[in-house]
């Protein structure tokens, strides 16, 4: 054997092999999975506690929480009213940021692609760490797309109901 396809280190030997990418692929999906399941439901925890719930589709607002605890944008269209600017005053873009939302997704991630590497072996090839990372983030931010997506709809929330009235400038006669 000749020295170049034998890596010591750590008390393991790893001999010469490729990518194990089916490894790779499940280790993605487990880690990915598990963060957005529990990014979903941290989102739809709050939101029912929140009790919008009942103002909207529990479904669509969750993903959009946890599409907004990635750091995306939701944007409100049509008959947008607050604060008293109605119609073209009114055109913005929500950008929030649920940070529990974000904090669940992100230990979740961590610990899953930890535990992944930690059963590859005590020394890993920087190709077979690289294509781990990879497999992460492109799940990652496909699954991402599919929840923007998914969290396209129309929700219609009565700012009264919940309250928006009794804020400094919340309409109201004001």
């Amino acid at each position: 054997m000749s020295a170049g396809t034998v890596v010591e280190g750590g008390g393991s030997t790893v001999r010469g092999r490729g990518v194990p990418w089916t490894d790779v692929l499940l280790a993605a999906v487990a880690a990915v999975s598990w963060a957005l399941i529990g990014m979903a439901g941290t989102a739809a925890l709050g939101l029912h506690l929140l009790k919008a719930d009942t103002a909207g589709s529990l479904g669509t607002m969750t993903a959009a929480v946890v599409a907004l605890g990635a750091g995306g944008s939701v944007t409100p269209s049509g008959d947008v009213s607050a604060f008293g600017l109605t119609g073209a005053e009114a055109d913005t873009a929500i950008e929030i940021t649920p940070l529990g939302v974000s904090l669940v997704g992100a230990l979740l991630l961590s610990w899953f692609f930890l535990r992944s590497l930690r059963a590859a072996g005590g020394v890993i090839a920087p190709a077979e760490l690289l294509a781990r990372a990879g497999a992460v983030v492109a799940l990652f931010v496909a699954m991402l797309g599919g929840l923007a997506w998914a969290g396209h709809d129309v929700i219609t929330l009565d700012g009264s109901s919940l309250g928006l009235d009794d804020l400094p400038g919340g309409g109201g006669g004001g």
